[in-house]
């Protein structure tokens, strides 16, 4: 009977699983835009992904309001995009709240960026991929 439940838990595990990066009916920018998403494209020398922030989130990292705010990214050029691979997050926590903490799932450097010299933005920023910076 154990073995049976640990065969049944197991196929359970293995059906939850994504088939592959881009599955359909996944997350895709087209789909969180019309959930009320903001999704933007990085100038295209900085970073060629589309970045998708949860409703009004974008508006308070401009403003400073924000203290942390968690983003996903696609590897897209394309804002419409139905079906695009997901990167990973980005984890942007802003300045005066950030306390120096290593960001070990951002290779090759282990460390949080800081947004002010590329965007303005007084924010450190911790990527759960390899970002192209």
């Amino acid at each position: 009977m154990r073995t049976r439940l640990t065969f049944l838990a197991a196929l359970l595990a293995a059906l939850t699983l994504p088939v592959g990066p881009a599955v359909a009916g996944g997350p895709s920018p087209a789909q969180l835009t019309r959930a009320g998403w903001t999704c933007i494209l990085p100038p295209p020398d900085f970073n060629p992904n589309v970045h998708c922030l949860p409703a009004n989130q974008l508006a308070g990292v401009v403003s400073g309001e924000a203290r942390v705010v968690i983003s996903l990214a696609f590897r897209t050029s394309d804002l419409n995009a139905t079906q695009a691979e997901l990167l990973g997050t980005e984890r942007m926590i802003r300045a005066d709240i950030f306390a120096g903490q290593p960001c070990p799932t951002d290779p090759p450097s282990n460390e949080y960026s800081w947004l002010y010299p590329r965007f303005g933005w007084d924010y450190y920023i911790c990527h759960t991929f390899d970002s192209p910076w």
